[in-house]
Order: C-alpha cells, then sequence, then structure tokens
C-alpha cells in the first residue's frame, strides 16, 4: 500500500486530490522540472579543471598571511612602547639640610612621652576603669551576676 507521508487513515479520498496541482499549474511544475534536469545534465557533462580551486586557496593562504603580519606588527609595536611608558623624569630632590639637635627640646618630648607611659589607665580606658571601681565597691556580701562577672574577669586578667 502506497501512502502519502501527510495522509492520515481517518482522512477522506477527496481531500488527497484537492492537494494535488492541477490544471495550467502542473504543466508549469513539469516543464520547471525538465529545465532544471537538462540544466544539471549540461553541467555535469562538463569537464572539471583540476586546478579550479587554486586560485581561491591562494586568496586564502594570502588572507591569513596578511592577518598573521598585522597581528605581528601590533605585538612589536607594544612591546616596543612598554619602555617608552615606564620611562619617569627624575625628580629634583632638595638638598638635604643637617638639622640641629637641641637638647631642650629632645628632654621636653621624652618628659611628654614618660608621662604618657606611666599613667594607669588610659584616657580611651578610663570609663571602664570607673565601672571596675564601682563594681570592686559594692559589698562582697551581695553577689550579683555583675559583681560575679567582673571578679572572674579580674582573675583571668591578672593570670
Amino acid at each position: 500500500m502506497n501512502t502519502h507521508p501527510n495522509h492520515y487513515p481517518d482522512s477522506s479520498h477527496d481531500e488527497d486530490a484537492s492537494l494535488e496541482p492541477t490544471g495550467e499549474f502542473v504543466s508549469a511544475l513539469s516543464d520547471f522540472r525538465s529545465a532544471v534536469n537538462y540544466v544539471a545534465e549540461r553541467e555535469t557533462a562538463k569537464p572539471v579543471a583540476y586546478n579550479w580551486l587554486v586560485p581561491a586557496r591562494q586568496r586564502y593562504r594570502n588572507a591569513q598571511r596578511r592577518l598573521i603580519l598585522a597581528w605581528t606588527c601590533a605585538a612589536l609595536l607594544c612591546i616596543g612602547a612598554v619602555p617608552l611608558l615606564h620611562q619617569t623624569k627624575p625628580v629634583a630632590t632638595p638638598p638635604v639640610v643637617a638639622q640641629q639637635n637641641n637638647p631642650g627640646d629632645d628632654t621636653a618630648l621624652l618628659e611628654q612621652v614618660d608621662s604618657a607611659v606611666s599613667e594607669s589607665v588610659p584616657s580611651s580606658l578610663a570609663p571602664l576603669a570607673t565601672l571596675d571601681n564601682w563594681s570592686s565597691s559594692t559589698s562582697s556580701n551581695e553577689v550579683t551576676p555583675e559583681s560575679s562577672l567582673n571578679k572572674m574577669e579580674k582573675k583571668n586578667v591578672a593570670r
């Protein structure tokens, strides 16, 4: 049974007949088909030159060579420009003037550093020192969670 690829078993025979070309279209289609077949047979009968692809290959190779040459020149220019970009202009440095140290200035500075180092509590930690003093001034009979935490912290710090 020879069936059409779009043929469905439940379709009627009249629908298949309406898809086939009729009238003048059939003759025009057959003329076109015969013309295409004639041209194809005529062209395939001609001998083909063995070097028919040579000019195309030459153009392709020349284009590749030009592209490689262009990339090589660009890379060489970039490499050649690197030393020019890294050249630095010498900066004129002012002459170094020998400074004389005044013994009075040094002693004042040393006294200032000594007073800053000898502080028992730095100024930034002064509020914490006052909190610590408050917790130690509470009676030892009252055990609050805060005072017990402070006592444990003191033990850890003392170690």
